[in-house]
């Protein structure tokens, strides 16, 4: 079970990855002070989370994956297009309400998996 649990931490830790890419990209992207304000406390949110994730998984004797994957590359590839030039705040809001939505999928269905207590609490 404990692989299956490392694996599934990985996985998350991979969505934490790629939404700290992200966030990145969003702030560089908006002019709107206070959207950028907020996308920086939600990328501080997705920091803390993933240096947990990666806490975690070391306890359970794995190896925390640092890396985004060929999706993780194709999507930020995605936002980068999407952010270049002369972006309105509100698309990139959108860009990150999906990325957040599609995120929050993925937990919820890992979380119905074989998880232990502390790494579910973690999720």
């Amino acid at each position: 079970m404990e692989n299956t649990v490392i694996n599934e931490l990985n996985t998350v830790l991979k969505g934490e990855h790629m939404a700290i890419e992200s966030y990145d990209k969003f702030i560089h992207a908006v002019e709107d002070d206070n959207v950028r304000h907020q996308f920086h406390k939600i990328l501080d949110d997705h920091k803390r989370h993933a240096s947990l994730l990666e806490n975690r998984i070391k306890e359970l004797g794995g190896e925390p994956k640092d890396n985004l994957g060929f999706a993780g590359i194709m999507a930020n590839a995605k936002i980068a297009m999407k952010t270049m030039g002369d972006t309105k705040a509100i698309d990139v809001v959108k860009e990150a309400y999906d990325g957040e939505d599609k995120g929050i999928a993925k937990v919820e269905e890992i979380i119905k998996g074989d998880l232990d207590n502390e790494s579910a609490r973690l999720m």
